[in-house]
Parts: structure tokens; sequence; C-alpha cells
């Protein structure tokens, strides 16, 4: 089992941020990601309040500039999926889909998972054809998509698709949640429908291969066929790496300064590109301050 100093998990804009910092210190650490690096920053339609960029940037390519910068300055990201970590005998014990690890040192920056919606089907799912990211679909052109929500998730998926696909968004209640900004743009855009006060009733795979899905409204039923669901109800952390354990030490072993939770894992509403990339830096810092000590 091999024994490292630093050991993050999550290559989205907070561990890649991290990551820089460290390698800048002469740390090495190593990075596990399962999944898309850059996380979900590849959803973002266009990020606007990230400094340096004055026209604005796509998240793909702010997230892939982040990545070539983390490799210029020789950071490793290692596509291994975290299973479990566990605490013991002041280190971390981290099984992976390939290997087991021991680090002194943990980065957790693992983000946020969507929350489900109730009446997913399992064949459904198993078909992909209800998602809560965008990125599997971004490049899809002349498609159906009905996204669920109307926070600024939903708002900017539906710029995204809007591009080359009809989009139709479904709100369950009045008010819009999203910044007025994208809110604006969404109404000007004349491939994006948009229905207030639907409550989904049944979702289902239909052949060949689309979405069907049935919303009330003031006790009228309408239906949707479509080739893709997209639901953007709302995220809560991705905490599912730990045992019980260590989620009931976190705060003091974020206190000791060998646990680290940084980014969207963190951030609660506050779930900026920006405040993320900060997270990874201090974080980084308090661990050189940490080793500095010995």
């Amino acid at each position: 089992m091999k024994e490292f100093q630093v050991v993050i998990i999550g290559a989205g804009p907070a561990g890649l941020a991290a990551a820089i910092q460290l390698q800048r210190q002469g740390i090495p650490a190593l990075i596990l990601e399962r999944g898309q690096i850059g996380g979900l920053l590849n959803n973002a339609y266009w990020v606007e309040n990230y400094p340096g960029f004055v026209e604005g940037i796509t998240g793909a390519d702010l997230a892939d500039r982040i990545h070539q910068q983390a490799k210029r300055l020789g950071v490793i990201i290692n596509r291994e999926e975290v299973i479990s970590v566990k605490y013991g005998g002041e280190l971390f014990r981290i099984a992976t889909n390939k290997r087991k690890i021991i680090a002194k040192l943990l980065v957790a920056a693992t983000g946020t998972k969507a929350r489900k919606l109730s009446q997913e089907t399992n064949s459904a799912k198993q078909e992909g054809k209800i998602l809560s990211e965008v990125f599997p679909i971004i490049n899809e052109k002349g498609k159906t998509i009905l996204i669920i929500g109307a926070g600024d998730a939903a708002l900017d998926y539906a710029l995204n698709l809007a591009r080359d696909n009809q989009v139709t968004l479904l709100n369950r209640g009045i008010e819009i949640k999203g910044l007025p900004l994208l809110w604006d743009r969404v109404q000007e855009n004349e491939s994006i429908d948009y229905f207030s006060e639907m409550e989904i009733m049944k979702i289902d795979v239909t052949e060949p291969g689309k979405v069907s899905v049935i919303a009330k409204s003031c006790s009228q039923e309408s239906s949707f066929c479509v080739d893709f669901l997209l639901a953007a109800i709302g995220r809560e952390p991705e905490l599912g790496f730990a045992d019980r354990e260590l989620l009931d030490r976190v705060g003091e072993l974020q206190d000791k300064k060998v646990l680290f939770l940084i980014g969207d894992l963190k951030n609660g509403e506050f779930r900026q590109t920006s405040i993320a990339v900060g997270d990874g830096i201090r974080a980084a810092m308090d661990i050189g301050k940490k080793l500095e000590k010995g």
C-alpha cells in the first residue's frame, strides 16, 4: 500500500487550483478523478464573472485552460474512482477502483451531486435518456430536450443546448430562481419554450428511445415526448466516499488541518468558480505552512 503526503480527490477548479499551488510550492500531490476534468464547470454556457476574461468564456474552455496550466506545471491527474476513505492512526486510508493508498493529508474537492427526480424509471436511466449534467449531450444537434428547473443551472443548461436544439423548460412553481440576466436571455431565445406551475407526474421511455413526460398544471395534464430529459432541481454535497466515522470527525480533522474540504463541496449556494479556485489555493498554502512546521 503506497503512502502519499497529500492526496486530492477531484479535478474540478478547486482541486486543480490546489494542485497547481502545491506544485509551485514543491509539494507533489496525487490527484484522483473519476469523471470529467474540470467538473461542473464543463456545464457552464458562458462564464462572465471570472476575472481576466473581458468578453467571458465558455465553461468548457475555462476548464480546459485550467487543466492545461496544471499540466504545464507537471500536475498529473490519475483517472481513478475513490470508493471509500477511512481515517485512523493519523493516516487516511483510501480505496479506489484500482488500488489502496495511504495519505497524511487529504483535500476533498468532490463537488456536488444532483438531486434525483422521484419519478425516474430504471429503464430511462439505463438508456441515458435522463441526465443531471449537460456535457454528455452538449454536442447533440436537432434534438428535443426537456429541462426541469428554473434556477441558474436550468437556465444556463437551456441556453447552452438551445444553440442547436429545441428546448422546453418546466418550472414546478412560478418564481424564477435564476439570475435575471439569464432569464432575459432565455425569454429572448426562440429555441426555448417555458411553462410554469408544472408538476411532474410520470416519466418513462417509449419507443424508439424517446422520453415521455406527463405533467400536471391547474388540474390539466400535459404530455411531452422528447429525446432527452435534463433534471436541474438542485444539488447536494458529494460525500459518498467518506465512511460514517470519518463523517463524524470532519470538524475535528479540519481543525487539525489534515483534512481540507474545498470548492462546491462546502460552499452551499456560493458555487462559483472563482470561489472554488480561491479555496484550492488557500488549502495548498495551509498545507505548505503545516509541512514547514513538521
